[in-house]
């Protein structure tokens, strides 16, 4: 009996120890997954270089199409897409021709990169998820798109100004435009600048500028700048935004350049630098037809960006937009761009959100577009823009102010009521005087007789 329990207690010590042994166990698991996890944790924190993201999902779900390239695709994102396949032949064509003008070989151009080393890691760097491309595949790619980009540029360049000038500025042979499918298929070009200006489509601006300067021609006065802003200048919303930038600035001028898409924000909102920034979660100003009610007048301003907006005396000057197909997919990717980059201010978040408040039915949106201020005929156009966007800085809070100052005087409402009914066209006009003579004599007329009863002769 006393070795039954004794047999017993020994079998349940066994038990016990076996279970600190598997809790143990289980523990130490635990607290290595744990601390794996906090690894990775550490290595996704956000980054400030971060400057090339993918739109959220959140965004994207009212219109993916406008973010994703459709023709040609630049950088990683989009780098294995099987539509793509076709312009890759191309752009190894153009690498061909830029290397064969410069009588560069390929090994020469990648050895002209300092620190390729350095290259690869700051190109990484730049995009906001880890990369799925080893180390020659990254230089590849960076090349092969960089200077399809350089190249493209150079003879839209080129081919414009023979087009303006009619002359050859280069020869023809060596911009080979013949033979070019880019620019001998209709509307091509097009298609590409449009892909050019998507947030997830996008090659750091360094990568660019490295390439530039190892294939530049000699005797060459133009920047990359200028080369880039030049061949989007052909877009028609943007031509007059990009042709005052051009003029009035040079490539020393406002913050460092991230990539393309972010040349072409600094362009369209050029001139846009003393207006304050205030922390603002929500925008209040009547519609377009109620300030118009007010006494408020709508006129195309002078100026090009798209942010030179203006209030005084009771007009409100606000540039011109040319709304064509390629413009809501710009905007959208402006938007996602400011909604994503830790650098850039919303601006273009804040232009779309003041001429939503102003467009709100398609009498707001036809009389802006009888003053010349917009060119289009879609009322929800700028509210579309907006869905799952969020703004907590507004660059128009003291130009809101001063409208709606004037807004609810009464005095203004009333004013403009007059003049809209009663002076709007000259039988207007002679049948207030008519009746007001009429007024005048009745009244005459009234006092006379008083007079007449009290004061008898």
């Amino acid at each position: 009996m006393a070795n039954d329990i004794e047999s017993s207690q020994s079998t349940c010590s066994e038990i016990e120890t076996s279970d600190s042994v598997t809790e143990d166990y289980e523990c130490k698991a635990i607290v290595e997954a744990l601390n794996t996890a906090a690894k990775l944790r550490i290595d996704s924190l956000w980054s400030a270089k971060w400057c090339i993201f993918r739109v959220p999902k959140v965004l994207q779900r009212h219109k993916p199409e406008a973010y994703r390239p459709h023709v040609v695709s630049i950088g990683p994102f989009h780098h294995r897409g099987e539509q793509f396949q076709p312009i890759q032949a191309v752009k190894q064509w153009y690498l061909h021709n830029l290397l064969s003008l410069r009588n560069m070989s390929l090994k020469t151009l990648i050895q002209g990169i300092d620190n390729i080393s350095e290259f690869e890691k700051r190109a990484r760097e730049c995009y906001a998820e880890p990369l799925d491309l080893n180390h020659d595949e990254i230089i590849e790619m960076m090349v092969i798109d960089g200077c399809f980009l350089i190249e493209l540029f150079r003879k839209h360049f080129y081919w414009s100004c023979r087009k303006v000038i009619k002359k050859d500025l280069v020869p023809a042979e060596e911009l080979n435009i013949d033979k070019d499918p880019i620019f001998n298929m209709d509307c091509m070009l097009q298609y590409i600048f449009q892909d050019l200006m998507l947030l997830e489509n996008q090659l750091p601006w360094f990568v660019l500028e490295c390439l530039f300067g190892l294939t530049l021609e000699k005797h060459v006065s133009y920047s990359l700048n200028e080369l880039v802003l030049v061949a989007f200048r052909s877009q028609r919303s943007l031509a007059c935004k990009l042709e005052f930038y051009l003029r009035h600035t040079n490539d020393d001028d406002g913050d460092e350049v991230l990539h393309i898409l972010d040349l072409v924000r600094s362009a369209t909102t050029y001139g846009f630098k003393n207006r304050e920034l205030i922390t603002s979660s929500e925008l209040i100003l009547p519609p377009a037809t109620l300030l118009s009610k007010a006494g408020i007048k709508f006129i195309e301003s002078t100026d090009c960006g798209i942010m030179d907006m203006d209030f005084k005396d009771g007009v409100f000057a606000i540039p011109q937009l040319s709304i064509i197909e390629s413009t809501e997919p710009l905007l959208r990717n402006l938007i996602a761009f400011e909604q994503c980059c830790q650098g850039r201010s919303p601006k273009v978040t804040s232009y779309v959100s003041i001429m939503n408040s102003l467009i709100t039915t398609s009498k707001d949106m036809d009389l802006l577009c009888r003053k010349g201020i917009i060119r289009h005929y879609d009322p929800m156009f700028f509210n579309k823009l907006l869905n799952d966007t969020k703004l907590n800085n507004f660059y128009f809070t003291g130009l809101c102010n001063e409208v709606n100052k004037h807004y609810i005087v009464s005095w203004n409402k009333w004013l403009e009521k007059l003049k809209r009914d009663y002076f709007s066209n000259p039988w207007a006009i002679t049948s207030l005087v008519a009746a007001s003579i009429f007024l005048v004599l009745t009244l005459l007329q009234t006092t006379y007789t008083i007079r007449q009863y009290y004061s008898p002769r």
